[in-house]
């Protein structure tokens, strides 16, 4: 593995190159995120739709399962740290493929991932929530709680009742429901016992082609 070096309190440091995941790294947040670890001599391992490492659809199971190989497959089975950046915006009609993208499309690859994860003594995952998390009001819990079990079509049901507000109540629903996931598992003898740092962020409005849309 590549290195490189830093000062600190006089002494010097060896700091190893890393192989990153990062969904969504064709565009916006993750993009950044991608060409900020390869600027600093990183690995990306991108996976998106188009223009990436592992071309994959995060909307679907089987989308999902091409994600979690080909990133397996690239790094070996060692990874240094994964980002979740991949997501859908609250877009009329798509409350499915947000479901799918924005929680399953991290859950799903995190759970796959995490042998590689652990294999790497000290990895560390970011997951994209939103701070739509307290900023949508009546999310129905009974679609998050639906969520964390992994019944995708209870939560469609929950938050389809909202007509023609459900696209933002799908959204928020997702993003709430990655956090709770998040939390869960960050104490968790499987990921902070393997020496996996779990955090999510939150970010506000950003402007990416997403929003712009």
């Amino acid at each position: 593995m590549l290195t490189r070096h830093r000062e600190r309190d006089g002494a010097r440091h060896t700091c190893p190159m890393g192989t990153y995941a990062v969904t969504g790294s064709a565009s916006g947040m993750g993009a950044a995120v991608a060409g900020k670890l390869r600027a600093t001599g990183h690995t990306v391992i991108g996976v998106d739709r188009t223009d990436a490492e592992v071309p994959a659809d995060l909307s679907t199971p089987a989308g999902r399962r091409v994600a979690a190989l080909g990133v397996l497959a690239a790094c070996s089975g060692i990874l240094d740290g994964a980002v979740l950046a991949a997501g859908l915006g609250p877009t009329k009609g798509a409350e499915r493929a947000i479901t799918e993208v924005n929680y399953f499309g991290v859950t799903d690859l995190l759970a796959a991932w995490q042998p590689a994860l652990a294999a790497a003594g000290s990895a560390k995952v970011v997951a994209f929530s939103s701070n739509s998390t307290t900023t949508v009001p009546m999310v129905p819990r009974r679609a998050v709680r639906a969520l964390l079990a992994g019944d995708a079509e209870k939560a469609l049901r929950a938050y389809r009742l909202f007509g023609p507000v459900s696209p933002p109540i799908a959204y928020a629903a997702s993003k709430i429901a990655v956090s709770h996931w998040v939390r869960r598992h960050a104490v968790a003898a499987e990921w902070a016992g393997a020496g996996i740092r779990l955090n999510a962020l939150a970010p506000g409005a950003t402007m990416t082609p997403m929003l712009e849309r």
